[in-house]
């Protein structure tokens, strides 16, 4: 596994201009994944093309995001070894690039090689995306009974402790912990699923965790962002895990 973050920064040509997010990125085996966080555009509003370059005005289309008041966030999935079934690998990928609609010569580009002339070159010529997949991450809801099952986990008897929250009760947390309420995959979970939870050990320290399910992908995506463990809502044995339950992502919390 190999996980990096490089700085996205605005061209308006080939010259370099300010700071305008980050590009988060996870190679994993055989499925790779990169967050692009957008900041600091001003105003800016409009549709933006995200490019991965693998050589000099050559590069694989991932896919779209909007850009709102100058800020975006998304989250692309690809196969490492076959890129959007491009024939490339995401290991040949110098960086990435953003072109954006109605901004004349400006775009977006981070590169993570030592070859940036390549990344920002023009003109780009793109390869489309053949892959027909999801471009973000969608995750399922849970069954209505599954619901029930949450609920379950909250009794006394339990060894652990596990108690709903709204996100806003994060702020309610020692301020060390203030960080999470930026994170990118607990906004995802509570986006869909609209809480949170706490988990008190039998040792008295306490857990964060995103509702979500077991499958593959996520875990990857879970764990770049931090919430390595997975527990099942309801008991369930090794295989249900690894087939797809739904559950809770946790990370720990400093008290």
């Amino acid at each position: 596994m190999k996980r990096f973050v490089t700085y996205l920064y605005l061209y308006d040509g080939r010259i370099k201009g300010n700071n305008a997010g980050f590009i988060k990125v996870e190679i994993n085996g055989e499925k790779s994944a990169f967050l692009v966080q957008i900041k600091n555009l001003g105003k800016y509003s409009g549709k933006g093309r995200v490019y991965l370059v693998y050589e000099a005005g050559a590069a694989i289309e991932a896919g779209e995001l909007t850009v709102k008041n100058g800020e975006a966030r998304e989250i692309y999935n690809v196969d490492t070894e076959n890129v959007k079934d491009s024939g490339k690998t995401f290991l040949q990928v110098l960086g990435v690039r953003i072109e954006l609609e109605n901004a004349d010569e400006k775009f977006l580009a981070s590169c993570w090689t030592d070859n940036t002339a390549a990344v920002i070159e023009k003109p780009l010529k793109a390869q489309a995306d053949l892959s027909n997949k999801e471009k973000s991450v969608t995750t399922p809801k849970p069954e209505p009974g599954r619901q029930k099952e949450i609920h379950s986990q909250n009794v006394d008897d339990s060894p652990e402790k596990i108690r709903r929250i709204d996100i806003s009760e994060l702020r309610t947390l020692p301020a060390k912990n203030w960080y999470i309420v930026n994170n990118s995959f607990l906004a995802h979970g509570y986006a869909n699923y609209k809480h949170l939870v706490i988990k008190t050990d039998t040792d008295g320290r306490q857990y964060l965790g995103v509702p979500g399910v077991s499958e593959p992908q996520e875990r990857m995506l879970a764990g770049i962002f931090g919430f390595t463990e997975f527990e099942p809502a309801a008991p369930a044995n090794a295989a249900d895990v690894d087939s797809g339950v739904f559950g809770y992502w946790f990370c720990p919390l400093t008290i």
